[in-house]
């Protein structure tokens, strides 16, 4: 099965760059200290780490946050390659980030030692959808899809009772464009073997696309707080920085929607 990197949870992770500290941190906090963005995907053969300034709120101006270049950035002692400005990328070549492995990060930034360490977790097995084809009436097609009962369960084998993060990738077509409101759809992380999505989550004909992310309490501790209402206290897993280094995994589903002229 082909895996599609491009659809992977991002969390937008300036909503948390100013404020006072979290328990997590155990350390001063300060805006020169860098914001870290990176998540490593099990059975791929690259990783790559981005690496911003914060944002400044000031009385009378607004510091954007810029890409930080001409750093050393290392994984394991394998430097990264700067890619592009701000972005660090390793090659693995033949071999791949398999379940179990560590990472541990590291540079240095403004005197500081940046550092972090992520193991990957196993993989997502036995993923299943029922059903895997739907019949959308033109009376559910698009607005009015109360009437229809129809459940699509997604399932998968969970011994270790992780978190997951279900996304539904839809089709955007030509004649149907989705404008964004049905295209892409993130569902809260959470603990369990099963999730249960609606004809609603299926709104257009062609092939939806369900991905399962099994993902590390980081990512659930950060996703949860930029969630909620508090955004002015940041949890801190990056030695000296802010962000996200974190490694998931997941596999996908596809489902069939088809039209009926009915």
């Amino acid at each position: 099965m082909r895996k599609n990197t491009n659809c992977l949870p991002f969390i937008f992770l300036s909503a948390f760059l100013s404020g006072c500290s979290e328990p997590l941190m155990d350390y001063e906090i300060n805006t020169q200290m860098p914001v870290v963005e990176s998540y490593l995907l099990e059975n791929t053969n690259s990783l790559t780490v981005k690496v911003y300034s914060m944002e400044e709120y000031l009385k009378d101006e607004y510091k954007q946050s810029k890409p930080i270049t001409g750093l050393d950035v290392k994984v394991n002692n394998e430097t990264l390659g700067e890619t592009s400005s701000g972005v660090y990328q390793l090659e693995l070549g033949t071999d791949t980030l398999r379940e179990g492995q560590t990472y541990h990060l590291q540079f240095e930034y403004n005197g500081k030692s940046i550092e972090a360490s992520t193991t990957v977790p196993m993989p997502v097995r036995h993923l299943r959808v029922e059903p895997e084809y739907l019949t959308l009436s033109s009376s559910s097609y698009f607005w009015d899809s109360s009437s229809d009962t129809t459940e699509v369960i997604i399932s998968w084998d969970d011994s270790d009772n992780s978190y997951y993060q279900v996304y539904i990738e839809s089709p955007n077509t030509s004649d149907m464009p989705s404008f964004g409101i049905y295209g892409q759809r993130m569902m809260q992380p959470f603990r369990g073997n099963t999730h249960h999505a609606t004809i609603r989550d299926f709104r257009l004909a062609g092939a939806h696309w369900i991905y399962v992310y099994r993902v590390n309490k980081d990512y659930v501790e950060l996703y949860e707080r930029i969630s909620s209402s508090d955004l002015a206290n940041p949890v801190g897993f990056i030695q000296n920085a802010f962000g996200i280094y974190t490694s998931m995994s997941f596999a996908r589903v596809r489902v069939w929607v088809s039209e009926s002229s009915e």
